[in-house]
């Protein structure tokens, strides 16, 4: 049986951006000084809360408080998100589910704002039905927003499938009640997607075939 709702995260799962947010996260890092960070690296230690992601980085927070680096790093991404690509095939498959009659959420830590005019400005916004983003830019959970949203839609959290690219979407998933699937390419390894126990699939297009047939 189909779910009756799909909640889609953003970075990483939509738009293909994980390659962005290495090359700003290097830049800040030249900037004072620090260690810069591989792809490798990268894929296999991206987490959140970013806060603590940053402090793995080598941040100590001590010069220079955290809210004021996520705001540089905003700021930038702001400036280059649309040159980022959408994941290959991912707007076939938002288009495809939406004729089956099955409804979309976007669901993401962007603030509200940004996320509004990122899914616009890739034409995507008109497949879903809420798009929901976050009241600040630090990167904490989705976790809460998640709550309210399923308490509120009338749909059981047994017939939602959340999509996503980390191990936060599954945590997400199993804090309110609904599967998860998760997709390769994002913002973290395939081998730590495998080590969540939820299915993991190569594309959108991939996981559309799966679920949807």
């Amino acid at each position: 049986m189909y779910p009756k709702l799909l909640i889609w995260d953003w970075n990483g799962t939509i738009i293909d951006d994980a390659e962005l947010c290495l090359a700003l996260e290097n830049e800040l890092l030249r900037e004072r000084g620090m260690p810069e960070i591989t792809q490798t690296w990268y894929l296999q230690h991206f987490s959140f809360p970013i806060r603590t992601y940053y402090e793995m980085m080598g941040y100590t927070f001590e010069t220079e408080c955290f809210e004021t680096v996520s705001e540089i790093f905003m700021e930038r991404y702001r400036a280059r998100f649309a040159d980022c690509p959408l994941r290959e095939g991912v707007t076939d498959v938002l288009n495809a589910i939406k004729n089956r009659g099955v409804k979309q959420t976007l669901l993401s830590l962007t603030q509200q704002d940004d996320l509004v005019e990122q899914a616009t400005r890739f034409g995507v916004a008109p497949y879903f039905s809420e798009i929901l983003g976050q009241d600040d830019i630090l990167g904490h959970s989705k976790v809460e927003r998640a709550k309210r949203y399923i308490e509120q839609c009338g749909i059981d959290s047994g017939d939602a499938l959340f999509v996503g690219d980390t191990d936060h979407d599954v945590e997400v998933a199993n804090a309110v009640g609904c599967r998860c699937a998760l997709l390769e390419g994002g913002h973290q390894d395939r081998s730590v997607l495998l080590r969540c126990g939820v299915p993991v699939y190569a594309s959108a297009k991939a996981f559309c075939k799966a679920v949807f047939g």
